[in-house]
């Protein structure tokens, strides 16, 4: 009778010891969801980016040969790119997203309290006094503080290898919007209003959206690869 009683005991504990179908089933349920979960996961999930569209307002910045203003190829280029930083996962801050006029210092000040990730300032420029303004062209970057150089230097190489576009160059410069050092800041100049070819690229909405595209990868890439190596 014991052997009996310990026999259907040691079969209950056995039994107890498995999980049910149900069991089982919500298990693999939670596993599932687990691993979609960080498969899912976008690239800049929680990464704060500052975009400073450059001039505004009544400050227009370059002229085109159609009257086309930089303040204006700043934004829309800007807005383009926060729309594809954001499917990545950002959080964008942007300085302006309309027509107004902001300070160096307001833009400084913005940077200094979002405390983002990086900052990144678009611009646009025109062939200086005495240039030949149908020579002079390409990408430039620009940096103060060591910690943006690697920054402007895989956003300048990303461009012109990717874009097929000239370079204008990598620049230390102690610039207003170079200068914030609470997180690394570049200044990019996309393009030369004053050379009819690029002109005609700036201009385009195609265009415009394939630098835009291009320039939130460039940035995706740099962050991922910082990441891994801090």
């Amino acid at each position: 009778m014991k052997k009996l009683l310990l026999l259907i005991c040691s079969m209950g504990f056995l039994v107890s010891s498995y999980p049910t179908v149900a069991q089982q089933k919500n298990q693999g349920n939670l596993v599932q969801l687990s691993q979609n979960k960080v498969k899912n996961k976008k690239p800049l999930s929680g990464t704060k980016i500052i975009i400073n569209p450059g001039h505004g307002g009544e400050e227009t910045g370059a002229v085109g040969a159609t009257g086309y203003f930089a303040k204006d190829a700043n934004l829309q280029v800007s807005k383009l790119l926060a729309e594809e930083l954001r499917q990545n996962g950002a959080i964008v801050v942007m300085t302006r997203d309309d027509d107004r006029y902001l300070s160096l210092g307001d833009r400084q000040a913005i940077i200094k309290q979002e405390e983002p990730t990086i900052a990144i300032t678009i611009h646009y420029t025109l062939a200086a006094d005495g240039e030949d303004a149908e020579k002079v062209q390409g990408i430039r970057a620009f940096w103060y503080h060591p910690q943006s150089q690697g920054l402007a230097v895989f956003i300048h190489n990303s461009l012109t290898r990717k874009l097929g576009r000239a370079s204008g160059g990598v620049f230390w410069n102690n610039l207003a919007l170079t200068r914030p050092d609470i997180s690394p800041s570049v200044v990019l100049e996309l393009g030369f209003f004053s050379n009819p070819q690029e002109f005609e690229w700036i201009t385009n909405t195609q265009e415009q959206r394939k630098l835009a595209t291009v320039l939130a990868q460039s940035i995706t890439e740099w962050l991922q690869k910082t990441q891994k190596s801090q």
